[in-house]
């Protein structure tokens, strides 16, 4: 604690006060103190059935956005409807498509089969399957950590990195769908080419199950756009265009009235212009959450020794 004190804390503690800093941790423990260890509490990995990737090569932004468009249809339509199944769409700087697929022991269909209409889809959009693999991940894990060795490879000198998400707490509108789509799939692609777009629905217990109180459990469905290239190679000139791009992307977003835009906290940069960046309300869930985690704040850590971004600006 800022005091100095050691505290052992959870869910279950008795004392008021632990219990309410217990909640705050739960999305800002970062500005309560310093977290030495966590105990957490987990599912039977039984709720894992199988999983794996397709891989389509789009090669560019005019061949991709036909068949990005039939794949968000297929994730919006069919995959987000189903607690059994969750999908990610990965963007990369050459548009390659990475779809990865968790199918969980609720789900009683052929994977194979599932997944059949995305194969079509490409095949009438002339773009080839380079990888097909959909049940060949035999763990939660070995799915989630599928693309370690693409983020892996984002090195540089300095590596620079721009972070943002958006997401929506429904099913997303034609209108977000088509703004995915023109802008969050934006040309910093091709001018910072270690960069990512992610696009992911959650699946099994993430949609059934009780949330925790932070603002970015509450989207069903959310982008992130992952911008990074090497300092050292990029002129200055193009930082400047794609750092104008990125803000002039998130600004769109903030005009979307279903889109909550860097609602993770984590998906924003100390230099963001004001009106880009999130409020407490959009990060901690709730005006009344965000009101909660301040009050914590000031009863553990009167001195803000704990300071440092993404909640300079909040608490």
């Amino acid at each position: 604690m800022a005091n100095g004190e050691v505290k052992t804390i959870s869910s279950t503690s008795t004392n008021e006060q632990d219990k309410d800093l217990f909640r705050a941790c739960l999305g800002a423990g970062a500005a309560m103190g310093v977290v030495t260890s966590l105990t957490l509490q987990m599912d039977d990995d039984s709720s894992f059935k199988t999983g794996g990737s397709l891989v389509f090569a789009c090669t560019n932004k005019v061949t991709a956005k036909p068949f990005l468009e039939k794949a968000l249809l297929f994730l919006t339509k069919v995959v987000l409807p189903l607690p059994s199944v969750s999908m990610e769409i990965v963007i990369t700087s050459d548009y390659t498509l990475i779809c990865t697929f968790m199918f969980y022991d609720t789900f009683d269909g052929e994977p194979e089969e599932f997944v059949q209409q995305l194969r079509d889809d490409a095949k009438a959009c002339n773009v080839p399957c380079v990888a097909d693999s959909v049940t060949s991940h035999g763990s939660y894990f070995a799915s989630a950590s599928s693309l370690w060795e693409v983020i892996g490879n984002m090195k540089g000198g300095p590596l620079v990195r721009l972070d943002h998400c958006i997401g929506t707490n429904r099913a997303p509108s034609a209108e977000v769908l088509d703004f995915v789509i023109e802008k969050w799939v934006g040309e910093f692609l091709a001018m910072a080419p270690l960069s990512l777009v992610e696009i992911r629905t959650l699946g099994g217990d993430g949609i059934e199950s009780n949330n925790l109180p932070s603002g970015n459990t509450k989207c069903l469905f959310f982008a992130d756009m992952i911008v990074s290239y090497d300092g050292s190679v990029v002129k200055p000139e193009d930082k400047s265009i794609i750092s104008k791009e990125v803000h002039d992307i998130i600004s769109e977003a903030k005009k979307i009235p279903s889109l909550n835009v860097d609602f993770s906290g984590t998906h924003c940069q100390p230099d963001d212009s004001v009106e880009t960046l999130p409020n407490g309300d959009v990060i901690f869930g709730s005006k009344e959450n965000y009101e909660f985690v301040q009050d914590v704040k000031k009863k553990n850590d009167p001195e803000n020794r704990f300071c440092f971004h993404p909640f300079t600006h909040l608490i």
